[in-house]
């Protein structure tokens, strides 16, 4: 997995975290920690682009998990807890009350869009195929 990162400077700060690769269990990790360290450097807005990543597990999804749940500013479950973990996304799933408003997705490939749908997780997240658009989006925030 290589992961790239890119500052957009809109109305309010956007970073865009460039996945290619598998996001499974070699590489989820690495995003996780990727993402905690542009948290911890001052990323608030979160802009994943997944146009280049041609595969997705469940790991995957507790990547993306994780990564949302660090852009609310809350501590993510440990990604190894296995069931936990999982549990905690069901949970997230059934009680949201609509998108991420930190962290949106880019461009996922139809194979990954899949996965994302059958799971739920384009009820929490929202996914763009425009760049400029996703970036406009987070001017909407209000928190």
């Amino acid at each position: 997995m290589n992961i790239a990162t890119e500052q957009v400077q809109a109305h309010v700060p956007v970073t865009i975290m460039k996945l290619q690769g598998e996001l499974d269990a070699s590489s989820y990790l690495d995003v996780i920690a990727g993402a905690k360290q542009l948290y911890q450097a001052g990323t608030r807005n979160l802009l994943l682009d997944l146009s280049d990543v041609s595969f997705m597990s469940s790991s995957g999804l507790v990547a993306l998990h994780s990564v949302a749940t660090l852009m609310r500013g809350q501590e993510p479950l440990d990604p190894e807890a296995g069931w936990s973990a999982m549990h905690s996304i069901a949970n997230d799933i059934e009680t949201a009350g609509g998108y991420e408003a930190h962290l949106k997705l880019l461009n996922p490939q139809p194979r990954v869009e899949k996965t994302l749908d059958i799971t739920g997780f384009k009820n929490i997240l929202e996914v763009f195929t425009d760049k400029q658009a996703a970036v406009t989006a987070f001017e909407a925030i209000k928190d």
